[in-house]
């Protein structure tokens, strides 16, 4: 994270080897048909036990357009 007192700005920095961009329900409130989200979640490195890496919990939710941005970046991504 980089915080930028001179305008208040705050930029969190999520790298394509550190984070998978996700598609999928949107759980958070009970709904019975929950809306599809985007969201970035850290890889857990299993490379030492020779497996891909695993998902971990999201960390941030993303709109339409931002996703578009991170695939375009290069982010692997999945959609559930």
């Amino acid at each position: 994270m980089n915080i930028n007192h001179d305008n208040t700005k705050v930029q969190f920095n999520f790298t394509p080897k550190e984070y998978f961009l996700i598609r999928s329900n949107d759980n958070r409130f009970g709904e019975v048909n929950p809306p599809k989200v985007w969201t970035l979640n850290p890889r857990i490195d299993r490379s030492e036990k020779g497996k891909d890496d695993d998902m971990a919990v999201a960390t941030i939710y993303i709109s339409d357009a931002e996703a578009k941005m991170c695939k375009e970046a290069g982010f692997s991504y999945i959609e559930e």
